[in-house]
């Protein structure tokens, strides 16, 4: 029976203790993180509802750790838990960083992982005005501000890939025909298909020109020498 004493000594259950200290942050932050997850998840992103709900409740968890379960046992900093699970969750944000050509994508599914266990670190921490707060200003920010950055913002980018025949000299009507369309063109490479007899040029501009696409295949379309005209 000693045994059994002890534990039920140590397990020392209250249950208000348990709904207050335990479960409402717990619980808030799988709602909280889950909100921030499916925004990402509607917009098909590498981290979605169940990443963010776990990266919320973890940083939750560990905080709740960190000043209840360390909090008597004598010089102890609760904080240094807090510091490792921000210096920890940029492991988790990098896996969502990627490579795609000359972009690279991810960063904001990474900043809201970042930004989901800050969540859970106020909610740890029972600061939950701020987690709120937080929680509608993140989905505020991924929700509209990305209307409003590639309306007043973002320029568009666009990859063209010019073939044409091995005799065509008319680069600089090429050229003539991207500035229509922009001031910012960059020659990003030429090539020689072995064997094709063709020539290859490729180009990139930034332009806000709407349909953009169709305009310049029918401009360039026009010169017979002109083989392909891809743009993307």
């Amino acid at each position: 029976m000693l045994f059994w004493e002890r534990f039920i000594s140590d397990f020392n259950f209250d249950a208000l203790s348990f709904v207050f200290d335990v479960l409402a942050p717990s619980l808030l932050a799988i709602i909280f993180g889950g909100l921030i997850g499916l925004q990402r998840e509607k917009h098909e992103r590498p981290a979605g509802l169940r990443t963010h709900s776990l990266v919320c409740l973890g940083a939750t968890v560990f905080t709740l750790v960190s000043y209840l379960g360390f909090s008597g046992m004598g010089p102890v900093d609760p904080s240094r838990i807090a510091a490792g699970i921000v210096t920890g969750i940029g492991f988790i944000g990098a896996g969502a960083i990627f490579k795609q050509g000359p972009l690279v994508k991810g960063v904001t599914t990474a900043a809201s992982i970042w930004i989901s266990a800050a969540i859970g670190l106020a909610l740890g921490t029972r600061l939950y005005y701020l987690a709120i707060i937080v929680t509608i200003s993140g989905l505020l920010i991924l929700s509209f501000l990305k209307n409003l950055e590639e309306r007043v913002i973002h320029v568009p980018f666009y990859n063209i890939r010019v073939t044409t025949a091995m005799d065509f000299e008319g680069i600089d009507d090429i050229k003539k025909i991207l500035g229509k369309f922009s001031g910012d063109i960059r020659s990003k490479s030429y090539e020689v298909l072995p064997g094709k007899d063709q020539k290859v040029y490729s180009f990139h501009l930034h332009s806000r020109t709407p349909g953009i696409p169709d305009k310049i295949i029918s401009l360039m379309g026009k010169d017979k020498k002109v083989l392909k005209v891809s743009v993307s």
